[in-house]
């Protein structure tokens, strides 16, 4: 038995296709089938159920699928030792991140690279259930999102900093000495929001859903820039969590007075996994980058 044949099996079974999977892998079909069937003649059973559409993990291959992830993961977790012992001189540390959370990430990145030019950093920009997906896939080791509203028992999540969904609009047309608005209030503005499925968006809706109010929406984007580039050069105004504009002084965010209107940011790994070296240290640089104005002191 092989750790390339146990990581073959383990694609297939998650794409549920050998093409796909061989995409994936950068080998071809044939290869992976036959590396797959020597792993199932040396088991002496089938894993795989085919036929000329479908793959599906019999029951043997579900019994034995946790088994070969485990495997993975712990010669995994060995391979990260021993870079970390080479002094972050090497490696790799791939870090997930909501749109909301971009410019945190850039300017931590690139903090992250000036100290240690030789660990690659693969990052990847997406909404927070795809990120958390890949996250507990093992596809990313951080992910920086919004708090979620549902908890997964395999993730542990931890705040950096405590925020609020606030209106947002150019500062020259912002109400003056504006400290807060209600959210009957809100109707009377145009808005440009970010599309459904984006955080703020399902927090907004939520917090909507037990109240009859209607909003004035003239434009959805799933592209945080193209929001503020519209509310910044328009009277639009936009909803969004208020630490995105903090420190810029183009915008005003007026925080929504309503107890569902917290935002709190938060970085995400998962529990009971080897937690690479990199990743603790681009963790500490998030805690003490000012980009978000970031708390001091992190909470349990």
């Amino acid at each position: 038995m092989e750790l390339r044949q146990l990581k073959y099996f383990a694609e297939v079974s998650r794409r549920k296709s050998f093409s796909e999977a061989s995409k994936a892998l950068f080998i071809t079909q044939s290869t992976l089938s036959q590396q797959i069937q020597k792993l199932e003649e040396e088991l002496g059973v089938e894993l795989l159920t085919r036929d000329t559409r479908h793959v599906e993990l019999s029951d043997y291959g579900t019994q034995f699928l946790p088994c070969a992830l485990q495997i993975l993961q712990d010669a995994q977790a060995g391979i990260d030792k021993i870079k970390d012992a080479q002094n972050l001189m090497s490696g790799e540390l791939r870090v997930g991140s909501t749109y909301s959370f971009d410019p945190l990430l850039y300017k931590t990145a690139l903090g992250f690279h000036k100290r240690y030019p030789h660990i690659k950093l693969l990052m990847h920009s997406s909404s927070k259930e795809v990120l958390l997906k890949m996250l507990t896939d093992r596809e990313l080791d951080i992910v920086l999102a919004y708090k979620s509203y549902l908890t997964d028992e395999r993730i542990m999540s931890h705040p950096l900093f405590n925020g609020r969904l606030s209106l947002i609009m150019a500062r020259r047309y912002a109400p003056d000495s504006a400290v807060g608005i209600e959210l009957d209030s809100l109707p009377k503005y145009p808005l440009a929001l970010p599309s459904k499925g984006l955080q703020a968006r399902d927090a907004l809706d939520l917090m909507l859903s037990t109240h009859n109010i209607s909003l004035d929406i003239r434009f959805e984007l799933n592209n945080l820039h193209g929001i503020l580039s519209l509310v910044r050069n328009s009277r639009l105004a936009t909803i969004l969590s208020g630490e995105v504009v903090s420190n810029a002084d183009a915008f005003a965010a007026i925080p929504i007075n309503h107890p569902d209107a917290r935002m709190d940011g938060c970085y995400h790994y998962l529990k009971n996994t080897y937690q690479k070296k990199s990743a603790e240290v681009f963790i500490d640089m998030l805690k003490e980058n000012n980009a978000f104005n970031l708390a001091g002191r992190i909470e349990g």
